[in-house]
């Protein structure tokens, strides 16, 4: 007797299966919905291609060096972490390496940020004045010279002020992005309109205090963006720190793991640890600030 029931809920959940099923395949008689699982498949397929090598990084660092250099290679995560672990830190120290790269992208990000929303929104409030129209035509014109043209003066100007060899020059130059301005002037244009100004006047507030209380908290997702975007290119930097920094002890992230690939140049295990260790960090900070890294990206492309 006791069966019974279980039996009646085995049919009905069955059942229920069964309509589920149905209401599935109804679902994809509509043009619409076919189109809409079509282009999520693509998109995971996508994502597969992109995500592939970093977990297959994560794998490598996990196995042996006659294991990674078998065929077919290894897919699935082995048990070498610890001998690669302690041959990457006889190579080089990857929280000394973290610190240098934190020492130059925080305060560049800060600084970078900061001055671009103060320079975005002058020339946004001030937009129709033919000087500052005149000033924003020559900040975007610096967009058309690519960075390496101004190497060896920089280097040149950095050793006139005994900067070599010190993170200054991995700054404060840098806090001055014209990417930077162009950014937030175009978002401060498009999310505060004239009469948010007009009002603030009106209420006594200045310029200041107006982007103090007024344009800050608006423009907070366009802000969060480009400090991710600067983040990442800075933790990145490689071509700079290279020609500026000599003692070992003050090498970014890129530059440590390039002194690791030449001290373990056939230790593929160490070099793929080492390498996942220098991009967790930049993990770490999209994580945390993606849903405002996105929402500073499309900020406008749904108009209401």
């Amino acid at each position: 007797m006791a069966s019974l029931p279980n039996q009646a809920q085995g049919r009905s959940s069955g059942r229920e299966v069964t309509l589920a099923q149905r209401g599935f395949l109804a679902s994809l008689r509509q043009p619409r919905a076919r189109t809409r699982l079509i282009v999520t498949v693509i998109v995971f397929l996508i994502s597969l291609v992109f995500v592939f090598p970093l977990y297959w990084m994560l794998v490598l660092a996990t196995h042996t060096q006659q294991e990674v250099s078998a065929f077919p290679p290894p897919l699935l995560f082995g048990t070498a972490l610890g001998d690669n672990l302690r041959r990457m830190l006889d190579a080089f120290s990857p929280v000394q390496a973290i610190w240098n790269s934190l020492l130059v992208a925080v305060p560049k990000t800060l600084g970078l940020v900061l001055i671009s929303a103060l320079a975005g929104y002058g020339f946004s409030r001030y937009a129709r004045l033919t000087s500052a129209q005149w000033l924003l035509s020559a900040v975007l014109a610096t967009l058309f010279f690519p960075p390496a043209l101004g190497l060896i003066p920089f280097f040149l100007e950095m050793k006139v002020f005994g900067w070599l060899n010190g993170y200054l020059p991995l700054i404060i130059p840098a806090m001055a992005s014209a990417f930077g301005v162009i950014w937030m002037n175009t978002y401060i244009s498009a999310a505060i309109p004239r009469e948010l100004y007009e009002a603030a006047e009106l209420d006594g507030a200045g310029p200041m205090t107006t982007f103090w209380r007024v344009v800050l908290p608006i423009i907070r997702p366009g802000l969060s963006a480009l400090a991710v975007w600067t983040f990442i290119g800075t933790w990145n930097d490689f071509q700079i720190p290279l020609i500026i920094l000599n003692d070992a002890d003050k090498f970014t992230m890129p530059l440590a793991l390039t002194s690791l690939s030449a001290m373990r140049s056939t230790d593929t295990p160490a070099i793929m640890l080492g390498t996942a260790l220098g991009v967790l960090p930049v993990f770490l900070i999209f994580a945390f600030l993606s849903r405002q890294f996105i929402a500073g990206l499309t900020s406008g492309a749904v108009k209401s």
